[in-house]
């Protein structure tokens, strides 16, 4: 058959388009489909510098590699025709940073770090939040930092070869002139009792008065909890005969209290209007006194029901008051009991139920040898509410072989002071390593997430991964601003920095 000239120029012009559609279609899809992956590579990349975070990044990490490997023969064709390449690459890199903030989580990163601690031995014994100051307690001294940034404010040594041997567990008001807090530190040399107790400025490290206190004997640098606190105005001060009262504002003595015969001086809690005091009475039931911090004046007394004497004890709050009581007798008391003003047991929550292990110290029984001048509550009481973290069997799981793995939940539960009964479970992603009261809330962190639930219902109202350093121990947390955190560790010497700070 016979071609005509203007068949041959129709066909050549077909070709052309189809051509040039094909050309079009690789240069728009490669330009898309490469800029998507590859802003969204980028956005990992530098995500977790500018607040996101979680498991969500590791796989959009891959998706992003994977995807742009058959897509970057595409990608370069559309850089070399800019003219539908450009607007087809900024389209998928729009569509890549989309796809990245729909599903990162929301991320905290080490905004500031201390150097490791040295001598390597060397381990905290305690700290305190005051303002925006973070003050962490060792041995042989004690350091402020800005939780802002993490510069010292200040520091102080014991005197002499003295080593700090208890801390109060609160503070109270200092120089109101600059809006400081005083906290009480015990020295005292190697192997001699704990007999001196200073009061520091928490706002610059000043000394303030230093009382002599005539305290049991001590074996060797060892710290004790809960002897020594801050009622109202009052600092309280244990000895060998019972408990002395004297003015947190100079040191000057303003009552006594002895317990009752038979009985010795075992622990002493404070709060704005509350003393409390607890003895040791041999085989007789310990006894807990709740006294006015302006006189001394007992208003409540309390045999605690204990039959085999006692293992651990602690009063978790004075107001409510609510006190961890684990009896020495296998089948004695181990619960934390809540009381009324009038003195009545309002509460009984089992420590180990049928279905619940609570970690009323963060890290469990053996956490007493942690942060031993000031150890850490796991259980927290806000209002009328017990917080605390729960455990059972199967909620750490480690897989052997060639490639160890581990898996793990964690949980908060909520037990109500007034009658005992359980009002709410918050799963967690792993087990508690802090915790920390924020208004109506509550902050726990785990080893990669720090998460805020509602104290009133349970709801888990904010969920923020930790870029960066995990916290595998119990550490001390507390808040230094809106979703900023600092993080107090005991053993600053190794896979955790002393005190860094989370934004």
């Amino acid at each position: 058959m016979a071609v005509w000239p203007a068949d041959r120029v129709v066909r050549a012009r077909w070709g052309a388009g189809v051509a040039w559609g094909r050309e079009t279609w690789l240069v728009v899809s490669g330009g898309v489909l490469g800029a998507m992956f590859a802003s969204m590579g980028l956005a990992v990349l530098f995500g977790p510098a500018n607040g996101f975070g979680g498991d969500s990044l590791a796989y959009m990490g891959i998706i992003s590699i994977l995807g742009l490997m058959p897509c970057s023969a595409g990608f370069v064709w559309a850089l070399i025709h800019p003219r539908a390449g450009f607007p087809s690459a900024a389209v998928g890199a729009l569509l890549g940073l989309g796809i990245f903030v729909a599903f990162a989580g929301d991320g905290l990163n080490d905004s500031w770090k201390v150097p490791p601690d040295r001598p390597s031995t060397i381990r905290a014994v305690g700290s305190w939040a005051s303002g925006d100051l973070v003050v962490r307690v060792r041995p042989d001294l004690v350091v402020a930092y800005r939780g802002a940034t993490g510069a010292v404010a200040w520091s102080w040594t014991p005197p002499g070869e003295d080593s700090v041997c208890a801390m109060s567990r609160g503070t109270g008001p200092g120089d109101q002139a600059r809006a400081g807090a005083v906290g009480l530190i015990g020295h005292s040399p190697h192997d001699r009792p704990c007999s001196a107790v200073t009061a520091l400025d928490l706002a610059d490290g000043r000394e303030g008065w230093t009382a002599t206190v005539d305290a049991p004997a001590r074996d060797g640098d060892d710290a004790t909890p809960d002897v020594v606190a801050v009622a109202g105005p009052q600092a309280l001060l244990q000895e060998r005969s019972g408990w002395r009262a004297v003015r947190l504002a100079d040191g000057r003595d303003v009552w006594r209290s002895t317990p009752d015969p038979g009985c010795t001086p075992l622990q002493v809690a404070g709060g704005a209007g509350d003393a409390v005091t607890v003895a040791r009475c041999g085989d007789a039931a310990p006894v807990l006194r709740s006294l006015a911090p302006a006189d001394g004046r007992e208003r409540e007394r309390i045999a605690l029901p204990v039959a085999g004497g006692l293992r651990n004890l602690a009063v978790l709050s004075v107001d409510p008051l609510a006190v961890w009581v684990d009896d020495g007798a296998e089948r004695g008391t181990h619960a934390v009991l809540g009381y009324d003003r009038s003195g009545r047991q309002r509460a009984a929550i089992p420590v180990a139920g049928d279905e619940y292990d609570l970690d009323v110290m963060l890290g469990g029984l053996h956490a007493f040898d942690e942060f031993s001048a000031r150890p850490l509550f796991g259980g927290v009481v806000v209002g009328d509410l017990f917080i605390v973290p729960g455990e059972k069997p199967g909620d750490v799981g480690i897989s052997g072989g060639r490639h160890p793995g581990r898996t793990a939940t964690g949980r908060l539960l909520a037990y109500s002071l007034a009658d005992g009964g359980k009002r709410w479970t918050a799963e967690l992603d792993d087990q508690v390593t802090g915790l920390v009261v924020d208004g109506a809330s509550v902050w726990a962190m785990t080893r990669g997430r720090v998460t805020r639930v509602e104290a009133a219902t349970g709801r888990r109202s904010a969920v923020l991964d930790v870029n960066g350093t995990a916290s595998l121990y119990p550490v001390d947390l507390s808040l230094s601003g809106s979703e900023r955190f600092t993080v107090v560790a005991e053993d600053g010497t190794r896979d955790e920095p002393p005190v860094r700070g989370l934004s």
